[in-house]
C-alpha cells in the first residue's frame, strides 16, 4: 500500500510539473509577443513623427539620432544606396 501511494505522489507531481512548463512557456512567448509588438509600434510611431518632419526636405535627413518616447529609448539611423534608396533603422529598448 506504501509503494502505491509512493508511486501515485510521484507521478502527480511528474504530471504537475508538465503542466507548469507547459503555463510558463505559454507565458513567456505571450510576453514576447507583446514586447515584440509594442517595440514595433513605438518605432513606427516614432518613424511617423520624423517622415512628417523630413516629408518637404529630405536632404535635412539626419544620419542618425536618439529620443525616448513612452519611457522607451529609440535609436535611428539613415543610410543611403547607390540608388539614392533612403534606409531607416530603428532600434528600441526591446531590441537592445
Amino acid at each position: 500500500m506504501l509503494v502505491q501511494t509512493l508511486v501515485m505522489a510521484a507521478v502527480l507531481s511528474m504530471i504537475a510539473v508538465i503542466v507548469m512548463q507547459w503555463v510558463l512557456g505559454r507565458y513567456l512567448i505571450g510576453a514576447r509577443t507583446y514586447r515584440s509588438n509594442a517595440s514595433k509600434t513605438h518605432a513606427d510611431g516614432y518613424f511617423s513623427t520624423l517622415s512628417s518632419d523630413w516629408k518637404d526636405n529630405l536632404g535635412a535627413i539626419p544620419p542618425s539620432g536618439n529620443t525616448i518616447m513612452d519611457g522607451k529609448n529609440l535609436k535611428y539611423s539613415v543610410s543611403v544606396s547607390s540608388l539614392n534608396v533612403r534606409t531607416v533603422k530603428i532600434e528600441t529598448d526591446e531590441d537592445q
